[in-house]
C-alpha cells in the first residue's frame, strides 16, 4: 500500500470542506486501487490530501492519487477554488530491525532443543 499526499492550495479565507476526504473518496473509479483518504484541511501550507492506494508500483499510486484529486477538483463546487501544488509519497522509516540486520524478524530465533522455547540460541 501506498500513501501519496496531495499538497493543495485553497484562496484566503476559504474554508476546506469538513467532508473533503468523503469527497475525495467518492470520486474513486474502480480499479484505481484508492482504499482511504484523509484530508487536513488546517496543514501548515495548505491543505493537505492522503491518498492510501494499493497499486502495482509508486508510480501508477501517484498516477492514480493524481487521478482522483484532479476529478474531485472538478467534480465538487466547493473544491472550485481549490489547486494542487505538488504530489509526494510518503515514505515510512526504517523499520529498527532493518538497521540491526535481523532480516526483518520483529524476534529472536528461538532454539528449539532446549526446554525454554523463549530461549535465544
Amino acid at each position: 500500500m501506498y500513501l501519496v499526499h496531495a499538497r493543495l492550495r485553497a484562496p484566503d479565507h476559504t474554508p476546506f470542506p469538513p467532508d473533503a476526504a468523503q469527497l475525495f473518496l467518492g470520486c474513486a473509479l474502480d480499479g484505481e486501487g484508492l482504499e482511504h483518504v484523509s484530508a487536513h484541511g488546517d496543514a501548515t501550507g495548505g491543505p493537505v490530501v492522503g491518498f492510501y492506494l494499493t497499486a502495482p508500483s509508486l508510480a501508477i499510486a501517484e498516477q492514480a492519487a493524481s487521478a482522483v484529486c484532479h476529478r474531485a477538483l472538478l467534480a465538487h463546487p466547493s473544491l472550485a477554488e481549490v489547486h494542487v501544488v505538488s504530489f509526494s509519497a510518503a515514505l515510512a522509516p526504517p523499520h529498527r530491525n532493518a538497521l540491526r540486520g535481523s532480516g526483518g524478524r520483529d524476534m529472536q530465533m528461538q532454539d528449539p532443543s532446549t526446554a525454554n522455547l523463549f530461549h535465544p540460541f
